[in-house]
């Protein structure tokens, strides 16, 4: 019974690792994102935080610095109090990790009625070129 009660315990954290992944959370946020509302909402979003996130971008991809990345994906979780947690980025580049923290600070706009109680996710595909 004790070895049954651990295996348990095991495979239920191993869902809820799997179903926090990276992965998952970005297929999330694409899902909500392709709906007629979340393509509404990211006019929204990106009206409010354009301004905001393309100076993180000139702040930590740098003119003449060489870039450690060519490309990343952010995903995060935006909150009711108009803050952003569970950001994460990948690959997990010092420049990637930059702009992560810089995006933290975004002036978030007011969530849109399907946002669960948790907040909303989002997730951000960045390329850079010069």
């Amino acid at each position: 019974m004790r070895n049954f009660i651990f295996a348990v315990l095991v495979l239920a954290a191993a869902s809820a690792s799997a179903a926090d992944s990276f992965e998952h959370r970005v297929a999330v946020a694409k899902k909500l994102e392709d709906a007629p509302d979340g393509q509404a909402y990211d006019r929204v979003l990106y009206g409010a935080i354009g301004n905001y996130i393309q100076k993180a971008m000139v702040e930590c991809f740098p003119d003449g610095v060489t870039r450690d990345t060519s490309s990343f994906t952010l995903v995060a979780d935006i909150l009711a109090n108009g803050t952003a947690t569970r950001i994460e980025v990948r690959p997990e580049t010092k420049m990637a990790a930059c702009f992560g923290d810089k995006f933290a600070g975004a002036p978030f706009p007011a969530l849109p009625t399907y946002a669960g109680a948790d907040g909303l996710p989002i997730f951000i595909d960045m390329k850079i070129t010069n």
